[in-house]
């Protein structure tokens, strides 16, 4: 999706805007996420995949995820991070985040850099991922380009997942999986 005279920062700050979507907000979401996810995958090497929740809720944190991004000023700081924690916990989340990364590198010009920010910085656990000045080396950008850029591509991030969940929520109602609330149908 290129479009000429357009830079990557609009694309994805209309495409918020298209969705209802608060840029500034979907970023302190989604980092949350992403600091949290790098923590547990960190303390998954330590503890072994026996701490991660096999009893799969994509479902209600699918819809709780949803809510929280169409309604941030719902949920304190202390409830973003705990469901950002819960999240990081799940087997599947790390599955369906390596999806989003190749999606990103569909969506705009800087694909291939976001998608290396994003896994080089927050998926591949706390003691093994590249610090920020490491990536600012790497990618011959000075501090304030580089944060613009790194912001970009969370929110980027989170768009996608978003726009995931979305389409799930609606073939899971559609299907009958679900309600009009987001809840499962016994």
């Amino acid at each position: 999706m290129y479009v000429i005279g357009i830079t990557a920062h609009e694309v994805i700050v209309n495409e918020c805007l298209a969705r209802g979507i608060d840029y500034d907000e979907m970023y302190v979401i989604i980092r949350e996420l992403m600091i949290k996810y790098n923590a547990g995958k960190a303390f998954a090497k330590r503890m072994g995949r026996g701490w991660l929740n096999n009893v799969s809720k994509k479902i209600p944190y699918r819809t709780q995820f949803i809510d929280i991004v169409a309604h941030p000023y719902n949920y304190n700081k202390k409830e973003r991070k705990s469901f950002a924690w819960k999240v990081a916990c799940e087997v599947w989340y790390s599955e369906k985040s390596i999806l989003v990364l190749e999606q990103m590198k569909a969506f705009v010009e800087e694909r291939v850099v976001f998608a290396h920010i994003i896994d080089s910085v927050y998926m591949r656990g706390e003691n093994t991922s590249k610090t920020d000045l490491a990536m600012r080396l790497e990618l011959h950008m000075g501090r304030t380009k580089y944060f613009d850029v790194k912001k970009d591509a969370i929110v980027l991030y989170g768009l996608l997942i978003w726009k995931y969940c979305k389409k799930r929520d609606r073939e899971d109602k559609e299907n009958g999986i679900i309600d009009e609330n987001g809840n499962i149908i016994d």
